[in-house]
């Protein structure tokens, strides 16, 4: 197959495969729910580290603030040691005015150097102590490094924050000389500090000078993988390790809340602030969380890397899983393959018991029944042939009566043999009814007017005097009913109710409307039936298919009710043996104008 016919393969493959599709589906809900789940655990992953390494790093910051403080105590402490040392504010003074000879003020100078290096051996961070008379000059000083004396701004600039200053340290920046550095310059810090006795008089100025290690040791921890921005308590930048394009960015995160991120060359930085109380240095720290970022996409790639494993194997466990449970659809749906060619006779087999199980029982079930249905349809199909053929001759012979009745009529009426002639007319019309299909609607008209036929016929050449009352409205003869529903009943008060009475026999029969439905009641004073009989026929069976349209039986009169009415209409029959029997039945109202024309002739 070529490569490029694989998409449409695929596709037509899943569309026509429900085994396909289920397994596509339980696999794409699989990969959702794993992503979804990786996707919540990254995050929450990202939030616990990005948590503990602020709570982690502000404890770090915290520590390292700490440190700072006690080496600024120990700077205090040695600035305090010179400024109480009674030696040195007597040569302060004294070289305040012009000195007596040139040999004691060096041996003066020389005793304070002494005096000075005897003090900074427990405090080898100073690196330059310069001490300043009140007239602002350099009296003495004491060196330990490289550090020389910083610039004349430098130092006006540190003298002018000392004014508004008694007996405190000022910290800050400067630029001194440098006798190793390329440049012959070097950025160190400074501390300087009005001289005051102990009766608080001043009497100099004490300028110390550090190397940036002094806080840069301090700070390694953190500024390893940060950023690190640690302000004097005026608000002046100490020391920090960001090149000079970032410190105007750290210089503007000191009024913003914290911890928060902040984004610098690219790389994403947490920072913490504390604050050193009550000496006011300000620490602000940034640990990066570059090495975080990468830990992460780390995690995504093992996310990534188990999701496709975990589909594949979901896959193929869901393949060998389903394998049992599309067994019984594979038999189902190769039963109506069958079944759609024609086979009704075809069966699935059926090995469980759970709902596919319960869908092959119906399917057998429903095979089976449509095809009893089938035969049965067929064998009514050829019966109803039979019985038109039947009806077709049965009509033919009664229609050529009807016309020798009608011709026969006419010459009885010529001769003068009227009542022979009525007699002859009524078994004509009677025969042209009986000629109509039964499935033909009539009216109740038309029906009473057939029964005083049949009564005439009978009357006259059979049974003899018989007292009929017919009681209907006007208004109710032109309403629609079935053919020959009524017929059959009189037919049987003279064939059973009369058959052993010559006198006295009276039959009544009365339509009326009442709650919507048209009740006809057939009355009879003959001699009654016993429950048997009238269990027996009352029970409803099939209508004789034997063609025979003016024989239709009682129990054809229910059964049609029945059919065509519905169950909430009917016939009732009551009878008591030697009194009589009455025979109430209830139609529905069907007041349209008949298609043939057919109306009422009361």
């Amino acid at each position: 197959m070529h490569p490029t016919s694989w998409p449409g393969y695929i596709t037509r493959r899943i569309k026509s495969s429900f085994k396909i599709k289920l397994i596509v589906l339980l696999s794409c809900m699989v990969a959702l729910a794993f992503a979804l789940a990786g996707w919540m655990v990254y995050r929450s992953n990202i939030q616990l580290m990005e948590d503990e390494i602020s709570k982690q790093f502000s404890i770090a910051n915290e520590q390292a603030l700490a440190r700072l403080e006690m080496s600024f105590q120990e700077i205090n402490r040695v600035s305090q040691s010179i400024i109480l040392n009674p030696y040195i504010e007597q040569f302060l003074r004294e070289n305040t005015v012009l000195p007596s000879d040139s040999y004691t003020e060096f041996k003066n100078r020389k005793y304070v150097e002494e005096q000075l290096n005897m003090l900074l051996v427990d405090a080898p961070m100073i690196r330059s102590v310069f001490l300043y008379n009140e007239n602002r000059e350099m009296t003495v000083l004491s060196k330990n490094g490289a550090s020389g004396e910083m610039g004349a701004d430098d130092l006006a600039r540190m003298m002018d924050k000392l004014k508004p200053h008694r007996g405190n340290i000022i910290w800050g920046r400067a630029e001194a000389a440098s006798t190793i550095d390329p440049d012959g310059r070097r950025t160190v810090l400074v501390a300087a500090r009005r001289m005051l006795n102990e009766k608080l008089m001043p009497y100099g100025t004490m300028v110390l000078v550090m190397e940036e290690t002094l806080i840069s040791k301090v700070l390694r921890d953190i500024t390893e993988n940060g950023k690190v921005l640690l302000l004097e308590p005026m608000g002046s930048m100490l020391y920090s390790n960001a090149d000079q394009s970032e410190l105007g960015q750290l210089m503007q995160l000191t009024q913003e809340p914290y911890p928060r991120y902040v984004k610098m060359n690219g790389i994403t930085y947490l920072f913490v602030r504390h604050e050193l109380i009550p000496a006011g240095f300000t620490l602000y720290g940034g640990a990066s969380l570059q090495e975080i970022q990468r830990k992460n996409k780390d995690i995504i790639q093992v996310f990534a890397a188990a999701g496709i494993g975990v589909i594949l194997l979901s896959a193929l466990l869901i393949t060998i899983s389903t394998r049992t449970l599309l067994t019984p659809l594979a038999h189902l749906m190769q039963g109506l393959r069958t079944l759609r060619s024609g086979d009704f006779t075809v069966r699935v087999r059926v090995d469980s018991g759970d709902e596919l199980g319960y869908i092959g029982d119906s399917f057998n079930s429903m095979a089976e029944q449509v095809s009893e249905l089938i035969n049965k349809v067929y064998l009514a199909q050829i019966s109803q042939r039979e019985s038109e053929l039947k009806a077709i001759q049965a009509q033919l012979n009664p229609h050529y009566l009807h016309n020798l009745f009608n011709e026969l009529y006419w010459k009885l009426y010529g001769d003068d043999q009227e009542e022979a002639a009525l007699l002859i007319n009524a078994i004509s019309e009677m025969l042209k009814y009986s000629l109509k299909s039964v499935q033909t609607d009539t009216t109740l008209g038309e029906e009473l007017h057939q029964i005083r036929n049949y009564i005439k016929i009978q009357t006259e050449l059979f049974t003899g005097e018989i007292e009929t009352i017919i009681q209907a409205e006007e208004s109710l003869l032109s309403l629609r009913m079935m053919r020959s529903l009524l017929l059959p009943v009189v037919e049987n008060v003279f064939v059973h109710a009369f058959r052993d009475m010559d006198l006295d026999r009276v039959l009544r029969i009365k339509a009326y409307v009442q709650q919507e439905a048209l009740h006809i009641e057939v009355a009879d004073n003959g001699c009654g039936m016993d429950q048997t009989t009238l269990k027996a026929l009352t029970k409803a069976e099939a209508v004789p298919a034997d063609g025979n349209k003016t024989g239709i039986g009682y129990k054809s009169v229910l059964r049609r009710i029945e059919l065509v009415y519905g169950p909430e209409y009917g016939v009732e029959i009551t009878s008591t043996p030697g009194k009589g029997t009455v025979v109430h039945m209830t139609l529905p109202i069907q007041a349209a104008v008949l298609e043939n024309g057919e109306g009422g002739n009361g």
